[in-house]
């Protein structure tokens, strides 16, 4: 297909699984810094160089963060931190994140990671082969963020079950918001029982701790719980998925497992090479047109930062499509944002990333990839291998 029948189509609907994405972002780029696209059947923008974006995602103003999560998940979940402009946003990021700033990730028990993964591979280490998708990435980010929050294990699968149907918001809002009022039916006692009898979990962090004398009330300690799931879950299953197509389809997976130096440097590469998030949504202006990269974008806009575009722009990254775990650039990539909405999940997704690779490789070390079905991740915002078929 060439670039302009690919252009044709809604964006919503491209796959361009691997390198296809990549090297039609290569084309976009030639086009310029700023391209015209089809979202859901209106007129949007794509940023397409890390410069771009390196201005766009400090562009406040002309590109306010909070109005795609207002139009996006914020309907479905409530207010946000992500959805908030300002002091307000400032106030409650301080207030829904502290668990994840470097500091705790630092002091954080590493060994609960480890017994999630542990008893993941225990499942199915037996049988020889597995699909890893379906019985490990999938699995694991839902189980660790459920036992962060206090969740009785037995109820954990019921938690990835309504997670899943919140992240299913646009293809099927009705299972969405049944999983929303099914969760938040499910919180109300235990938010009431934590705010009387405070526990070393989340939930009771998200209770008790006060900024500036704020407290959350109770729709907003849902709607962050809402969050963790939906944001935290889906980009580290699909940050495990792409981290595992990448070694074991480039010859890496016997280096990392021989030379423990090199995880950290591997796991830097996989995140820059393949991004779960591919290409983040920001939007205009209500009532004014601006001008982004030279090109006046209509008010009321979608843009979308192409962090898989950036990440593979030559211009910033030597021999972009290559993964290699070596790379000595200085360049930043863009996987977790830029300036002053960064991700504020990017450390404790670094944690979860080192300590899954760690027990693959202690359990599964030879592990091997046995088809290329579906491996090779795909999609458009959200990119993961649909299968990762292996033997060990």
């Amino acid at each position: 297909m060439n670039k302009q029948d690919q252009l044709a189509q809604d964006f919503s609907t491209w796959e361009l699984p691997g390198l296809e994405l990549h090297r039609f972002m290569d084309e976009l780029r030639q086009m310029g810094s700023v391209v015209p696209i089809t979202y859901y059947g209106t007129s949007g923008y794509l940023a397409t160089t890390h410069d771009a974006l390196t201005r766009a995602f400090k562009d406040t103003q002309n590109l306010p963060p909070e109005r795609a999560y207002q139009l996006g998940i914020a309907p479905l979940i409530g207010e946000n931190f992500q959805s908030m402009s300002g002091e307000r946003h400032r106030l409650y990021r301080k207030l829904a994140t502290p668990t994840f700033r470097p500091k705790m990730v630092d002091k954080m028990d590493s060994a609960m990671l480890k017994d999630v993964a542990n008893e993941l591979i225990d499942k199915f280490v037996a049988a020889g082969e597995a699909d890893l998708t379906k019985t490990f990435t999938l699995l694991y980010p839902y189980i660790v963020i459920a036992r962060m929050l206090g969740i009785p294990r037995d109820e954990e699968t019921k938690f990835a079950d309504w997670v899943v149907g919140l992240l299913h918001f646009t293809s099927d809002p009705e299972r969405a918001y049944r999983c929303r009022d099914e969760l938040w039916t499910y919180l109300d006692p235990v938010i009431e029982d934590r705010r009387r009898s405070p526990k070393g979990d989340v939930i009771s962090q998200l209770i008790h701790d006060e900024v500036d004398g704020v407290r959350m009330d109770d729709a907003l300690l849902k709607s962050h719980i809402g969050i963790m799931f939906s944001a935290g879950s889906s980009t580290t299953h699909d940050s495990l998925g792409n981290l595992l197509y990448a070694l074991l389809t480039t010859g890496n997976w016997a280096r990392v497992r021989d030379d423990e130096a090199l995880r950290d440097s591997a796991i830097d590469e996989a995140l820059r090479w393949e991004a779960a998030v591919s290409f983040l949504p920001r939007m205009t202006p209500e009532t004014t047109s601006v001008v982004i990269e030279g090109v006046e974008i209509p008010s009321n806009t979608f843009v979308f930062m192409g962090i898989a575009s950036a990440n593979h722009d030559p211009a910033r990254f030597d021999n972009p499509h290559v993964f290699a775990i070596d790379r000595t650039e200085e360049s930043k990539s863009m996987t977790f944002g830029h300036g002053p909405r960064m991700c504020p999940g990017m450390h404790l997704a670094r944690m979860n990333l080192r300590t899954t690779l760690d027990s693959l490789l202690e359990r599964l070390p030879n592990l091997e990839l046995t088809s290329l079905e579906g491996a090779a991740p795909s999609g458009t915002i959200f990119r993961h291998p649909t299968k990762l078929l292996c033997r060990f």
